[in-house]
């Protein structure tokens, strides 16, 4: 296990690329998306840049897809001086394959799969995500609609090749009204080790948006810890 987590800190030492390539499905439409960034994980800091191919706008509001999108780049979370293990670096060489369901406070609903590989000192994920249940009411799609709130995001550790991890988001828009949603992920790395319980503090600061919806810039700061007490209480 050491040794794992010794190779995990030579592989991701200094700054990393990231790419995202993914197929989003709303209203039977596919929005192709993609993104790239770069990271320092001994930092826990991620800047990702999204875009929607073409020049019609993916209908949700980026402040909903961008965490949704970025925090399973876990590998990017700092872990340095914590003493747990970091099943996500230590999943390279590999993959990581992650299964996801956000449940919104209004009942709809995102289910995704994110495949995660490590080429050529880039961090490239595949995903699709699968809308449902969105009304043209939802605040989901709101323009007005402000950057999620930080988190906690609880991790454990399931058999010996997986993680569970659930996270509660929050969103306020301009007239006060609140958005939430329940994310709940199964994170799988063949023949690694389940960590202990412990906690993810994700704090992101949107950097750019622009009018029409088509490009979409965001800072993540991802800090592992295993405090007592946090945000996120188990329903």
């Amino acid at each position: 296990m050491q040794s794992r987590m010794e190779r995990a800190e030579s592989v991701f030492a200094g700054n990393i690329k990231s790419k995202l390539v993914a197929d989003l499905v709303y209203n039977e439409k596919v929005y192709k998306l993609s993104g790239e960034g770069f990271a320092n994980p001994h930092e826990g800091q991620h800047t990702l840049e999204l875009h929607c191919f073409g020049t019609e706008a993916c209908p949700l509001s980026w402040f909903v897809l961008g965490p949704i999108i970025q925090y399973p780049f876990r590998v990017f979370t700092q872990y340095t001086g914590s003493g747990m293990y970091d099943f996500f670096k230590t999943s390279f060489p590999g993959a990581l394959t992650t299964d996801t369901l956000c449940t919104f406070s209004d009942g709809a609903t995102i289910t995704g799969t994110q495949n995660m590989t490590f080429v050529k000192d880039i961090v490239i994920c595949r995903a699709e995500l699968q809308c449902e249940g969105f009304s043209g009411e939802s605040l989901a799609l709101s323009q007005e609609l402000g950057q999620v709130m930080p988190c906690y995001e609880v991790i454990d550790g399931i058999g010996i090749d997986g993680v569970s991890s659930y996270m509660d988001l929050e969103w306020g828009s301009s007239d006060g009204d609140k958005y939430s949603s329940r994310v709940q992920s199964v994170i799988k790395s063949k023949a690694n080790f389940a960590p202990q319980r412990h906690f993810i503090a994700h704090h992101s600061k949107v950097l750019e948006k622009s009018q029409n919806n088509l490009h979409f810039s965001q800072r993540d700061k991802a800090r592992a810890n295993v405090i007592n007490f946090y945000k996120n209480k188990e329903k």
